[in-house]
């Protein structure tokens, strides 16, 4: 596993710890929102990951989260979008190839 992706996992558990301290919804979506954008810095740091994918990832992960935070959907509906949300970022480029990202550097080959 990529050592960007273990900084990204330990922002998202730390903010759930931090979600756990506060009683308010409208808190737990700030919270979402600030680790969306803290998550979108630190990937920023690092051209060779295809931020554009990731950030698709990212957001819609986010967005499952405020709306299971929001009790608009409930936990097991939640965990089923997330299921669907992962194999599709697994199995998206098999599903529908496409042709190389381009590099966000010159010097990085």
């Amino acid at each position: 596993m990529n050592q960007v992706w273990v900084i990204i996992f330990a922002i998202m558990i730390v903010s759930t710890i931090v979600k756990n301290v506060f009683f308010s919804m409208f808190a737990w979506v700030m919270i979402d929102v600030l680790v969306l954008a803290v998550c979108y810095l630190v990937l920023r740091r690092y051209p060779y990951i295809d931020l554009s994918k990731s950030m698709i990832f990212l957001t819609g992960l986010t967005a499952i989260n405020i709306l299971t935070d929001l009790n608009i959907i409930g936990g097991i509906l939640g965990g089923l979008l997330l299921l669907a949300l992962l194999i599709w970022t697994l199995f998206s480029e098999r599903i529908w190839p496409g042709r190389r990202p381009r590099l966000r550097h010159k010097w990085h080959k």
